[in-house]
C-alpha cells in the first residue's frame, strides 16, 4: 500500500514540476512580448520625430520620381553624384522606416539604426512638403 501511495505522490510531484515549467516558460514569453512591444513603441516615437525633423526621403536610383524602400546595410546614394550620402544623415522612406547612415567595415555609410512608424500618413505628409515635386511609389519587386 505504501509503495502504491509513494508512486502516486511521485506522479503528482512530476506533474506539478511539469506545470511549473510550463508556467515559467509562458511567463517568460509574455514578458518578452511586452518588452518587445515597449521597445517598438519607443522606436516608433524616434521614427515620428525623424519625420517631423525632416529626414531625407529616399528615391529610386533609376528614377528620382519613384520612391524607394530603405534596406538595412545598403548605402543611400546622392541621386546626382551617385556617391553615398554622408555618415549621420537621417533617411526615411514612404513605408514609415527611418534610418541613420553609419559607416560599415569598408567605411561606406549604410542604412542602420532603424526605427519604424506605422503612420504612413506622416510619411506621405513629408512627400507633400517637397513643393512642386511629383514623386510616385511603386511596390518593390523581389
Amino acid at each position: 500500500m505504501a509503495l502504491v501511495g509513494h508512486a502516486d505522490i511521485q506522479k503528482q510531484m512530476d506533474s506539478l514540476s511539469s506545470d511549473r515549467a510550463r508556467i515559467a516558460e509562458s511567463t517568460a514569453k509574455t514578458r518578452q512580448l511586452v518588452e518587445s512591444a515597449e521597445a517598438e513603441s519607443e522606436r516608433a516615437k524616434v521614427a515620428i520625430q525623424r519625420y517631423q525633423d525632416g529626414c531625407t526621403i529616399v528615391v529610386a536610383v533609376s528614377s528620382p520620381k519613384d520612391l524607394a524602400t530603405l534596406s538595412k546595410g545598403e548605402p543611400v546614394l546622392d541621386r546626382i553624384t551617385k556617391n553615398p550620402l554622408p555618415e549621420g544623415t537621417v533617411v526615411c522612406d514612404i513605408n514609415g522606416s527611418t534610418a541613420v547612415l553609419k559607416s560599415n567595415s569598408q567605411g561606406v555609410p549604410v542604412a542602420d539604426d532603424f526605427a519604424f512608424t506605422g503612420n504612413r500618413e506622416l510619411a506621405l505628409s513629408l512627400v507633400k512638403k517637397i513643393h512642386g515635386a511629383k514623386v510616385f511609389y511603386n511596390t518593390p519587386e523581389k
